[in-house]
């Protein structure tokens, strides 16, 4: 059982390796491998929000799209180059980064 989640994780992400491979050897592949450094900026905006704003409407920005691209792009990048805890770190940020934005956009 304590195999399950590290065996889990290497499945999916050997497989989402297998189906990027050839996206990721191209120019535009390596381009958004790169989106993943400038990923602590996309927060900025988000955190002066979140400490400033009256309600949770402010929230809704235009920077959580790009939060969730940063993180896909990471996970890419893990998911050829990674082991499984990095690999389950980044899949629990996209996800979380989903719900929030859901959220955010529901509300």
């Amino acid at each position: 059982m304590l195999k399950l989640i590290p065996n889990s994780v290497d499945v999916f992400s050997e497989w989402v390796a297998q189906r990027t491979l050839s996206f990721v050897q191209i120019w535009p592949g390596k381009f958004f491998l790169a989106i993943v450094l400038i990923g602590p900026l996309t927060f900025i905006p988000t955190m002066y929000q979140a400490w400033t704003a009256p309600d949770i409407d402010a929230l809704r920005t235009a920077t959580w799209p790009l939060m969730i691209l940063v993180n896909v792009s990471a996970f890419l990048g893990v998911s050829h180059k990674g082991d499984w805890r990095l690999r389950l770190t980044m899949l629990a940020w996209i996800i979380i980064m989903l719900v929030i934005w859901t959220a955010a956009l529901v509300r």
